[in-house]
This record gives structure tokens, sequence and C-alpha cells, in this order.
């Protein structure tokens, strides 16, 4: 009896246990089949040898599974291997045999193992434990390169050959120039965007953009959204409303207190020497001082020099040499000329900077009724020098020297017959800016390292004008002297969680003086303001394999004003799949300098602009509150990115605003709210790259002291948007853009016209606009090699069509009383080819 029951049992069981297997049989599909399932799902296509899946069956993945989950499933039910060669193609190849590599991954400077460092082939991955150890079985039939990467170290590449060594050491060299982890590729090549939401450029890798035969830092980041200027300078970028002054412009960490040669229509710098550039809009880290508005900071290389290298070239308004030298192992020589060529021969090009420098100015603008004109003899030249020593004491220890000179002249005569005798004046006005740094930095583990600086930055402006009717010199200085010094420690707890802090001094003084005969007036103001900070913060990077975090405080103590100021910043970055991720940033900022624009003291037309120093009474403090989200989509090269954000900058003065109205002439303090949107998309194709970027912002003076109080910023440029596209070929690189917005802001006459005393009366401030401004670029670049010369020849034209673009509409009394409206217009059609070679 109990052995019929047990073998009911074992028939009951069996029953079951083979329905089971049936069911399961069921599910079994061809792998042929279903990949066609799989190509009309996800739109791709499947390259193999039909022997190499026969007879193979499969259990089909889940319905919901992304394409490369159900490549890595299909990997784990055959013996098959799954590449996806391109967005579109995935190869299918059978598995050879399997290979166990091991091996102990270092730090190449202090010898320490490296533990966490990601050790990857394919998609099989490892990383390395306490004791820097790593196994990985990898196919010795299909995978030939093995990866190391570890957070702040150069990538290293493991060729087949070095696998069977199980006793193998691999060296990490420290990589002091690391990048933040990239999100997206960014408008071209050689732009992208970090995780903490910068801006990163790397100009020699960059494609060739709309109207730059070839790269000019200042006039890249303008192509990005929120990045403008209203009158085409260099020396007058906006970012996100606020005026140049307002952004922190760093040269290898240093200030720049000049930026533009040429008065602003180039970059003061040769932008072949810079390795990288970072901009930050918001959420920029607590080790960054100033700038309210933005940060411009420009990296040279810091790295040491390998082979000498020795490069030249020259363009229709400057030409320049670079040359490299290893003097040692250990000690490297980077150094850079630029020189304007005008003397040499004048360029239609020269022609149309000086045009649209000189624009309704005395130069240009002479008064013909009293026979005065401008010699034909102008001595208007412009140079930069930099020179950067790097030596490397030990693999610890790196000493760094930077230099940069950066010289702008302009020297010319006026002759007149006056009483029947002729008569000349001299008039001159140079700008000049020194900088230098020593930066020494230790590493005392592959997690812990401290820098310390020493920075120093000179600006002086010069100038004397003739009048030569009335025999009056107008002699002004404008000089800034910075000195300071740096403190810098980082630490990585691991390799996503890094601390850092440091302490920051700088004294800065400037003087601002006027001298003036006939009639005699001496006046001459010097400030003197010095800062102490101290800074901290923690970076979390991949927290959950999908959270980027930074979170800072810095805190600024005024000895002068007794004064304590607090800066909290943080930026966040959530990646919620693959192709989408969220972010956010939030800042304070203060800032102590900023330009004054005078044009009741307009010397030569040319230089209005000079430094001033905040007393914390008639020139505040600025101060600078913004807050920003954003999203990103970035799937099969195409890229989807929008950010809006809100920021409010108090302590203004109406000086640094450049009014040519009603207030012109009256000081006040106030602020600026501005708020916007910031769309970009994206597409890359194999050759191809078409980008369009729109912002809509609208920007709103605040002065409790005029009437009314609140109206239209001078920058309040509603609408820009700018279309562009880049096409390459072999050795050939094509380019071309539009850009346009609406115009800027300008305070119209009133009916009325003057009153008694001569006074222009106006309508109600920034109440019109100038008409919309639109600009088409071309440009084109092509490589080539001969022997062991390398060489880029290119050519742009800078507003193809022509167009007349006016920039600036003001109105001033005649010496007749009458009142004349002045136009500025934007630069008309304006050529220019370079030539590079590389040796």
């Amino acid at each position: 009896m109990k052995v019929s029951r047990l073998l009911f049992l074992f028939l009951v069981i069996l029953f079951f246990t083979g329905n089971q297997s049936i069911a399961q049989d069921s599910r079994l599909k061809p792998l042929g089949v279903f990949l066609n399932v799989l190509e009309k799902r996800f739109d791709v296509v499947f390259s193999f040898v039909d022997s190499s899946i026969k007879d193979i069956y499969i259990i089909p993945p889940r319905k919901d599974l992304s394409l490369d989950d159900c490549l890595v499933n299909l990997e784990g039910q055959t013996n098959l291997d799954f590449e996806r060669l391109n967005a579109r193609y995935v190869a299918i190849r059978r598995c050879v045999g399997d290979l166990v590599v091991s091996g102990t991954v270092v730090d190449s400077s202090t010898k320490e193992y490296l533990s966490g460092a990601l050790v990857y082939c394919g998609k099989k991955y490892v990383f390395t434990d306490v004791n820097g150890r790593f196994s990985l079985r990898v196919n010795s039939g299909r995978d030939s390169v093995l990866t190391v990467r570890y957070t702040g170290h150069k990538p290293l590449l493991i060729k087949q050959h070095s696998w069977t060594d199980l006793s193998s050491v691999y060296e990490l060299v420290p990589d002091v120039l690391a990048l933040d982890e990239v999100v997206v590729n960014y408008i071209a090549r050689g732009i992208s965007k970090g995780a903490d939401g910068s801006i990163q450029l790397n100009v020699r890798n960059i494609e060739v953009l709309p109207g730059l035969s070839e790269p000019d830092v200042l006039h890249t980041l303008q192509v990005l959204p929120g990045v403008q200027s209203v009158n085409e300078t260099v020396s007058d970028i906006s970012i996100r409303g606020g005026t140049n002054d307002q952004n922190l412009v760093l040269w290898d960490g240093v200030k720049m207190y000049q930026t533009g040669h040429f008065f602003g229509l180039i970059s003061a710098f040769n932008s072949h020497l810079i390795h990288k550039t970072r901009i930050v809009k918001n959420g920029a880290s607590a080790s960054y001082a100033e700038g309210v508005s933005g940060i411009i900071d420009m990296s040279l290389q810091d790295y040491a020099v390998n082979d000498f290298e020795l490069s030249a070239g020259i363009n229709m308004i400057s030409a320049d040499a670079i040359v490299k030298v290893p003097v040692s192992k250990k000690l490297s020589l980077v150094l850079g000329a630029r020189h304007s060529i005008n003397e040499l021969f004048v360029s239609p090009t020269y022609m149309s900077y000086f045009n649209r420098a000189f624009d309704q100015t005395e130069i240009l603008e002479n008064d013909n009724s009293n026979n005065i004109a401008v010699d034909d003899y102008h001595d208007f030249s412009f140079y930069d020098l930099s020179c950067k020593l790097l030596y490397d004491f030990s693999d610890k220890d790196k000493l760094r020297l930077s230099f940069l000179r950066v010289d702008n002249k302009i020297d010319y005569e006026e002759s007149a017959f006056i009483e029947g005798l002729m008569h000349k004046k001299r008039s001159y006005l140079k700008q000049s800016s020194t900088l230098f740094n020593f930066n020494y930095t230790h590493l005392w583990s592959a997690v812990h390292s401290t820098m310390v600086s020493a920075i120093f930055s000179s600006y002086c402006l010069d100038g004397t004008n003739v009048e030569l009717l009335s025999g009056q010199h107008h002699m002004q200085t404008n000089e800034v002297t910075d000195c300071g010094f740096k403190l810098d420690s980082k630490y990585r707890i691991n390799r996503n969680i890094g601390l850092s802090g440091g302490y920051q001094f700088n004294e800065i003084g400037i003087r601002n003086q006027d001298n003036i005969f006939k009639p005699d007036y001496n006046k001459s103001v010097k400030e003197v303001l010095s800062i102490h900070s101290l800074y901290s913060e923690a970076e979390f990077k991949r927290l959950f394999d999908r959270l980027y975090m930074r979170v800072g405080l810095r805190a600024n103590y005024y000895s002068k004003f007794s004064e304590l100021l607090f800066e909290p910043r943080a930026a966040l970055n959530f990646r919620l799949t693959d192709y989408i991720s969220f972010e956010a940033s939030a800042e304070r900022k203060n800032q102590h300098t900023m330009q004054s624009i005078d044009y009741q003291t307009d010397f030569l037309g040319v230089e209005k602009r000079r430094w001033v120093l905040s007393n914390n009474e008639s020139v505040p403090i600025l101060n600078s509150q913004q807050f920003s989200v954003g999203a990103n989509f970035n799937r099969n090269n195409f890229l989807i990115s929008v950010e809006g954000y809100v920021k409010n900058v108090t302590g203004i003065i109406s000086p640094s605003q450049g009014f040519q109205n009603q207030f012109q002439y009256v000081y006040a303090n106030g602020e600026y709210n501005t708020q916007g949107v910031e769309l970009l998309a994206n597409k890359r194709l194999k050759q191809s790259n078409i980008w369009i970027n729109y912002t809509l912002a609208k920007n709103e003076y605040h002065f409790k002291d005029y009437s009314p109080s609140a109206f239209p910023n001078n920058l309040d440029i509603r609408h820009t948007v700018s279309l562009g596209g880049s096409y390459n070929i072999n050795s050939f690189e094509v380019s071309g853009g539009i850009n346009y917005r609406t115009g800027k802001p300008y305070t119209p006459l009133s009916q009325t016209g003057t009153t008694t005393d001569d006074d222009i009366i106006y309508d109600e401030p920034n109440s019109s606009h100038l008409d919309d401004f639109l600009r088409l670029d071309i440009s084109a670049k092509y490589h080539f090699k001969l022997k062991n010369i390398k060489g880029e020849f290119g050519a742009s034209i800078w507003n193809i069509l022509n167009t007349q673009n006016d920039i600036n509409i003001y109105y001033q009394q005649n010496t007749n009383h009458e009142i004349e409206q002045i136009t500025n217009h934007a630069l008309g059609i304006t050529p220019n080819i370079y030539l590079r070679l590389r040796f």
C-alpha cells in the first residue's frame, strides 16, 4: 500500500515537472527569428554568418528591456558576442576561449596601490581591491585591449601580449588636467558640458566655427546660449545679462583686467597657447572669487614637453610664433609671441577693424569746418608675449611659472591752419597688462595634494589728448595692481567622493588720475582693499551610479569695512536614464571691482572705461544670487538641452552701465533682475554637424532714485537665435552660421526736443529698440602635410552679406547747439585668411 502511494506521488511529480519542462520548451525560439523581431523593434541591423546562429534557441528577453540589455541577455544564453558597431549595426561572432587576466594597479609617482580603479574590456569590467589587484575574464579571440581608468589619472591601455603575465604591475600616470565627467558633447567637437554644468573648450581640437578662420577663445564662447556681445567685441561680453566687468576672466589662474587687443575686437592672448577653457554661468566652485555674472577660466599646458615643437602663423591682422622646448627631463619651457602686422601692410581686415574701432570718434570724424585733419601716419599696434616654465622636482613636486605681457598703443598727430599758421598736436593712448603666477604642487599621496600659488596682475591705461584749437591738454591714468596668495588642498576619500578647501588673500590697489591744462585741474584718487577668504567644498561623483553633486561655501572678510560675507554654492546632476539627465545650480557671489564709464570725459572717443574699487558706500560691493534648473536629452548623436534661470545683482552703480540718456550725469545705486530660458539642439551626423540655440531673456533695472525707477536694462535682448552647421571631408572643414537677435534698447528724444537751457529732453528710458540684428558668417579650413611639416590654411568672411547692423544710438549737441543723432555700426563684410605651420 505504501509502495503504491509512493509510486503515485512520483508519477504526480513527474507529470508536473514534465508539464513545466514542456512549458519552458514552448517558450524557446530560434535566435534568427528573434533577431528579426529586434531589428523591427529597435530599427537596427544584425550582421552575422548564418552558420554561427544555426540551431541556437533562446528564451526571448522581456519586451520592456532596452536594446543593450537584450544583447547582454542573449550573450548570457549563447556562446556569442554581440558588438555594437554604431547606433544601427550590431555584429555577432562566436566566442573563442576565455582567459583570466590579473595584475596590480599602482600610482606611477607614489607607487601606492590604487583601490577602486576600473578595469574593463568590452562590456566586462572589475574594480581593483584594497591592494590594487584585479582579475578579469576576457576572450582572446575577440578582445585585444584592456583599459584601466582611475580618477585623476590618465587612462592606460594594456595590449593582449601583456595579458599572460599574471605578476604584471600597471602604473597609472596622474593627470592634473583631468576634466570633470563629461555629460554631453556641446555644439561642436572640442566643446563639452561637464556634470557640474560648466562648459569646457579644448581649443586645439575644436572644429571650425562660422566666421572664425582660426581659434579665438573669447569669440568662440559667444556661440554658447546665454553668452553674447552686443557690440561684437571680446572686451564687452555679457553672460546672462551682466556687464563684462562682472565676469571673472582668468589666465592660468591670474585675473585679467584687460581682455582685448585692437580696443576689444580680438582676444588679448594667443588662443593657440590655451590648453583648456572653462566657462561657468552658475554653480561655480567655491575656489573661485568674484565674477557675479560668469567665469572664464583659461589654462595653459601643464604637462612636461617631451619633444621640441615650433609653430608659426600669420593672418591679416597679426603674426605669431610658439616654441616648446624640453630643456631637460625635468624642465620644460613654452614661449609664445604675437604682434600686429599693419606696420608692414594694411589689409582689408585691418581697415574694417580700424573703422569699427574708431567709428564716430575724432580720429575719423574730423572737424572739417576748422580744416583739422588727422595725418596719414597712425601708430596703431599691439603685441602679447607669453611664457611658462614647467619644472618637476620629482614625481611628487611640481613648479610652474607663468608670465603674460599685453600691450596696445595708438599714437597720431592732427594738423590745422590756425590764424594762417600750421599747428600740430600729438595724442596717444596706451594699454598694457602684466600677469605673473608662481605655482607649486606637492602630492602627499595618491589621494591628497596641496597647491601653493602667488599671483601678480597689473593693468595700466595712460593717455594724453590735446585739443588743437583750444590748446587744452588732458592726461588720464588708470592703474590696477592685484597681488595675491592662495593655498589649496584636495583630498579624495574614494573614487566617488572628494573634499577640497583653502585660503586666499588678495590686496588690490586702483588709482585714477586726471590732469588738465587750460583750465588747470588735477585729480588723483587711489583706493586699496584687502580680502581674506576661506573656502571648502565636497564633491560626490556617480552616487548610486546616477547622481553628481558638489556643495561648497566661501567666506570673504573685508578688513577695511570689517565685513564678513558668505557665499554658498551648489551644483547637481541626476541621470534619470542613459539618455536623460536633470541638473540644478545655485550660487551667491560678491565682487569688489568694477568699471566706470565716464562719457563726460570722453577720451579720444575710444577708451572710456576705468576700473574702480568698492568703498562700501558710494561704490558698494556687488552681490549676485542665481538659481537655474535644466534637462538634457542625448541619444544617437542628437542633443536637446534646456535650462531656465533667475538672477538678481545688487550694488551696481549707474556709471558702470554706460547710460547715454537723462541718467548720464545722475549718479545712483541700483540693481538688475534677469530671468531667461536657454535652449540648444544639436545633431551630429557622420561628416556633418548642425546646431541651433535660442535664448529668451528679460532684463530690468531698478534704481529707486530714478523716475521711473524700473525700466529695461541696456542689455535687455529678448530673443537671440544662432543657427550653424559644419561639414568635414578628409582634410577639409567648412562651416556657416546665422546670428539673429532683437534690437538693443535705447532712449529716444521726446517730442519737445530741448528746453530753454539747451538740455536734451528724452522720452522714457530705453523705451525704443534698435532694428533687429542679423549676420551671416562662413569659414573654411584645410589641413595638409609636407614631409615633417603639418599645416593649416583657413579663410573666413564675417558678415558676408555686408548687412548694416546698428549697435547703438545716442544723441549729443554740436557747437551750434543742434541735436545730432549718433549711430554706431557693427562690422561690415570682413574677410580674413590665415596660414599656420607646425614643425
